[in-house]
């Protein structure tokens, strides 16, 4: 150790003054800490400070990322220790700077840490790691505009992916279903980045067993590095991942990037220890934490989370508020804006895919089904202001940012269909984001206050109606109104709508023992209640019944995951079942589709819609529908 920080040291003794290099060693990953250096020629100052940032971009959620540093320590030239004070969670300063040369610190694991999602914080194990750029590098100074190279020491046999321009060793293959090698030479790669917000902006992945595919769209080389413990229907992924490309840089007419990086960590069900699945924006990369299912069951969730991501290079990493740009790391974000960010981008996320034929119309019904239940049975959606869930974005209340985007998607789809429909579809919000980009592509950021007063001006319309109502005020959203005007209705019988019913499924009365301590051992499934009057009771099952096989298969928790997802009846299952008494075999028939859950809808085609009813509505959800 101490001899790769010398030849660091070596090394950083020719650099700029201007200039930072950091190494991350990833050999020490199976302690769940990595250690990183952090080296410079000369200081202009006497005193030395180091921040590690309190948010990440994307995130908002405020997290602290310094509270995962420790044995933080300096040194002079001659690797004599120097006084370091530590001034807060996420601030060290060496009070005599005069001779200082290096620093260094081991940063831990911090992916379970509550404050924030996954895909923003470090996952640091034995043969995989990933860490959002946040987790592992501070500034030096308070000044975030010294360009920095980074360097990577890996274990043998390891590999390595980030978005960060190479500065040495990386070497394209000619084969575009091949990716870039990513094992490097001598066990190191080296980047650079510009500034630290780029610097920051640049997650990264490392470990072994890479699965990866690549392919070009316009002048732009885009790949997909994926991590998982099985194989994954790569070839369907890159196809759906190409279609979405294609489809948003079409609708920017823009391209902000000549590369770009999807980092997919995939495990099985069986080993995430993590809930929930999403995703998290940069400037040329997004990092996701997918469950790797079969894909007839992952295309119903993993195309909209790939397009609501890539959709966000436009909107917020070049549109944004003010207050979103240059970047304070040392305070919590307050933007009232972030419903335009992330509803507006959801809201597109879900409409590209149809328009241009990437997925079925049925999907945009499902989506306004899952959404508009979302808001019916939320208080917070009732009693909260796009704008308070907006700023609550950064207290990381899971519960508030399920009813923010779940809303915001749907104020979304109305203030589109409020342009449309009093511009006879002559202006939409497709001409509110592309003269936003236009905007911003010079560098111009917007104040929240006058968000709406921009979006008049480019539309030609009083929008402070809309505005008042259902962004800064709590009304109650008319969706069947606004959803009649793109000529769709919905069909729910008027009792079910109004009335609380339990779907018949017996994956519900089923209790999954994952076996944590001893991995090679069998996963369980155990009927823990049998419910009067259900498919389970009249197939005679008991409680404590255990399923072995589920139609001559054996139950493993992604074939649990995958009949939830895909149940329709009707539907015949036959059960293996170890009982008391021994082996049993059962079958469950599903005749009648599940009866709906309170607050459900359904929707369709309007059959009486007028012309113009149509033409929103193809302008919304494409001609297909």
């Amino acid at each position: 150790m101490r001899k790769t920080l010398l030849l660091l040291f070596l090394f950083a003794g020719s650099l700029s003054a201007q200039q930072l290099e950091y190494e991350v060693n990833l050999h020490t990953s199976a302690t769940h800490k990595v250690q990183v250096f952090v080296n410079f020629k000369k200081l202009s100052s006497k005193t030395f400070t180091y921040q590690m940032p309190i948010w990440a971009p994307g995130a908002y959620s405020v997290t602290h990322y310094g509270h995962y540093v420790t044995d933080f320590e300096a040194h002079d030239r001659q690797m004599r220790p120097l006084a370091v004070k530590q001034i807060d969670g996420d601030r060290w300063e060496v009070p005599d700077a005069k001779n200082l040369s290096g620093i260094s610190y081991f940063v831990g694991d911090s992916h379970k840490d509550s404050t924030s999602l996954y895909f923003a914080l470090a996952n640091i194990d034995t043969n995989f790691f990933f860490a959002n750029g946040t987790c592992l590098f501070g500034y030096v100074n308070d000044k975030k505009n010294i360009p920095s190279i980074v360097t990577y020491n890996i274990p043998k046999d390891w590999q390595l992916a980030t978005a960060l321009d190479s500065f040495a060793f990386r070497m394209w293959t000619s084969d575009l279903d091949k990716y870039y090698e990513l094992r490097p030479k001598n066990n190191v790669l080296t980047f650079k980045a510009k500034n630290y917000d780029k610097l920051a902006d640049a997650p990264v992945m490392a470990g072994t067993g890479f699965q990866t595919r690549s392919f070009r769209d316009g002048k732009a080389r885009y790949d997909i590095v994926l991590a998982s413990d099985r194989e994954f229907p790569m070839d369907s992924l890159a196809e759906y991942t190409h279609k979405i490309v294609h489809a948003e840089t079409e609708f920017f007419h823009d391209t902000p990037f000549d590369h770009y990086t999807f980092l997919i960590y995939a495990p099985s069900y069986s080993r995430s220890s993590m809930n929930g699945q999403g995703a998290l924006e940069h400037a040329n990369s997004s990092a996701y934490l997918l469950v790797n299912l079969p894909w007839s069951t992952f295309k119903q969730f993993g195309p909209e989370i790939l397009s609501h991501e890539f959709f966000h290079l436009w909107n917020v990493k070049r549109i944004h508020s003010s207050l979103l740009g240059p970047f304070d790391y040392t305070k919590r974000v307050m933007t009232t804006s972030l419903w335009l960010s992330e509803g507006i981008t959801d809201y597109y996320a879900h409409t590209i895919l149809t328009r241009w034929n990437i997925l079925k119309p049925r999907s945009f019904e499902l989506m306004l089904s899952e959404l508009t239940g979302a808001v019916d049975r939320s208080q917070a959606a009732q009693t909260k202001t796009l704008e308070e869930l907006s700023i609550a974005e950064s207290d990381f209340d899971l519960g508030n940012a399920v009813v923010f985007y779940s809303k915001g998607t749907l104020v979304g789809l109305m203030l589109d269909i409020e342009i449309r429909s009093r511009t006879n579809n002559k202006k939409s919000l497709d001409d509110v984001m592309l003269a936003l980009n236009a905007e911003a592509k010079k560098g111009k950021t917007f104040k929240d206050s006058l968000l709406i007063g921009k979006m008049e001006k480019i539309t030609g319309l009083d929008l402070q109606d809309f505005y008042k109502k259902y962004i800064a005020g709590t009304e109650e959203l008319p969706m069947d109104d606004y959803l009649k005007k793109m000529g769709i209705i919905d069909i729910t019988d008027t009792a079910d709508k109004h009335k609380g019913f339990v779907g018949d499924n017996f994956l519900g009365d089923v209790k999954p023992i994952l076996h944590e301590m001893h991995p090679g051992d069998k996963q369980q499934f155990v009927f823990y209640r049998v419910p009067t009057g259900g498919s389970v009771e009249r197939a005679g099952i008991q409680v404590g019944d255990t399923i072995l096989q589920v139609n001559d298969e054996p139950l493993t928790m992604d074939k649990f995951i995958e009949i939830a997802h895909t149940f329709k009846p009707p539907v015949k299952y036959e059960l293996d079942l170890a009982t008391a008494i021994g082996h049993r075999h059962v079958t469950i028939s599903y005749e009648k589709p599940q009866r709906r859950h309170r607050g459900s809808h359904d929707y369709a085609p309007d059959p009486d819609a007028t012309p113009l009813q149509v033409a929103i509505r193809h302008g919304i959800v494409g001609e297909g529908y």
